[in-house]
């Protein structure tokens, strides 16, 4: 089976009926849908059907299981997991908080067109978000793995709120990532990300540098 994005739209998968694509990163496509039962707007992350093999299916529970745990006001909220079958085939889907305001990466991009940077007083307020999100998430062992601006969404009241754990891992206890494999988003990746070396939490606290570099001057400092 094979899906395209467009495919999705207008469907219900368990109890969520799919009502617009709003992204798609190397593991999943996400979605804004409605709760039927509880009459909300949601966020809806559908696995890539080539990725449904054991390890990849693995790695999608874990990511549900994993930003479950987390609550706090920086982080996104998982509200479910679970796995459907259409057409003889498995559809593993994550159902998310909502956030409707624009990525950190769309302020970044609005910012270079109109010729200026953001103001220190926003930029003091992004990091003061972002920092708490990592601290709480390092204190309990997980480490994101690709911060980045597309990462960065933004709540009705302007507050930071970190998304996407999908390749996020426990530092102790998963095999999953296994040394020498390069995950990530070139431009704000650790050295030792890029070349695939062992990973902790001081390769977030790396990418989140390259990002207050870039909120500061423009551009991140290796284009």
């Amino acid at each position: 089976m094979s899906q395209t994005t467009e495919h999705w739209i207008n469907t219900t998968v368990g109890r969520y009926k799919i009502l617009e694509a709003i992204g798609s990163g190397g593991m999943a496509r996400v979605y804004r849908a409605w709760d039927t039962n509880l009459e909300r707007p949601v966020a809806i992350k559908i696995l890539h059907e080539h990725l449904t093999n054991d390890t990849f299916k693995e790695r999608f529970e874990r990511e549900a299981k994993l930003v479950a745990t987390l609550n706090h006001p920086n982080i996104v909220q998982i509200y479910d997991f679970d796995s459907i079958e259409i057409d003889g085939q498995p559809v593993y889907y994550m159902v998310m908080a909502y956030i409707p305001g624009p990525t950190l990466a769309d302020i970044l991009a609005q910012a270079v067109e109109e010729e200026h940077v953001l103001p220190h007083e926003q930029i003091l307020s992004i990091m003061m978000d972002v920092t708490a999100a990592l601290s709480y998430a390092h204190e309990r062992g997980m480490v994101h793995r690709d911060v980045k601006p597309s990462n960065i969404l933004f709540d009705e009241n302007g507050r930071a709120v970190l998304t996407d754990f999908g390749i996020a891992r426990l530092v102790a206890g998963s095999n999953l990532t296994q040394e020498g494999v390069t995950i990530g988003t070139p431009a704000y990746m650790s050295p030792e990300q890029a070349t695939g070396g062992i990973i902790d939490a001081r390769s977030d606290i790396y990418s989140l540098g390259i990002i207050l570099y870039e909120m500061l001057s423009g551009q991140p400092p290796f284009p």
